[in-house]
């Protein structure tokens, strides 16, 4: 089973110790509940393959209704588990600092607090959405944008856009355009690039579909 979840017996026992807490049922009067291992089990079958509730329900003999609660609830709980260690954007202008000295140190690139790009995530057409997740490319989607560091660890992830919304229209409306043109993220000042005399300010990086 481990195979079709992404994850080797420790890591799932890991983040299974985490999780229990927060997704742990008890039994009622009128049936026994899904053990905690078994929910987080078929979750994480359903991340890592996309296969569909009517499949899960036969694999795992628990109904399609209840798996329509079950996925939902572990996702949340996994990611308010894991989301503080992963997905963690820097606060102070010495933490930035430290993205920075990274970039230079891996790729030669010089104030870059971070690359920027997005991902389109297929998916069925919701009901009553019309052309709103239709994109470029023919198909339904969503984006996700991602923030990473010089190691491709996330920093911060913008995920939910409609498809047919371009990269910049994609960065205009999410959070992090709005903390940086609020001063809110403490980014350090503008210095001296390697090796010259130009003052350059600190910069994401990314494709020429962002402003």
């Amino acid at each position: 089973m481990m195979q079709w979840l992404r994850l080797n017996q420790v890591q799932f026992q890991t983040l299974l110790d985490q999780v229990t807490p927060l997704i742990k049922k008890q039994d009622t009067n009128m049936r026994s509940y899904v053990t905690h291992a078994e929910r987080l089990k078929l979750t994480l079958r359903y991340l890592a393959t996309g296969e569909t509730y009517r499949s899960l329900s036969c694999q795992f003999r628990i109904s399609h209704n209840l798996i329509l609660s079950i996925v939902p609830e572990v996702c949340q709980a996994v990611y308010k588990v894991l989301q503080p260690a992963y997905v963690n954007l820097p606060k102070t202008a010495e933490e930035w600092l430290k993205v920075a000295r990274d970039f230079y140190t891996l790729w030669d690139f010089p104030n870059c607090l971070g690359a920027l790009d997005r991902k389109r995530i297929l998916i069925s057409k919701p009901p009553s959405s019309g052309s709103e997740f239709y994109d470029y490319k023919g198909h339904f989607s969503v984006i996700l944008m991602a923030l990473v560091d010089a190691d491709y660890k996330f920093h911060y992830v913008d995920v939910g856009a409609c498809g047919r919304a371009s990269d910049g229209g994609v960065w205009d409306n999410c959070t992090l355009k709005e903390a940086v043109d609020s001063n809110l993220l403490q980014i350090p000042q503008p210095e001296v690039l390697p090796f010259t005399d130009k003052t350059c300010p600190y910069v994401f990086v990314g494709d020429d579909a962002f402003p």
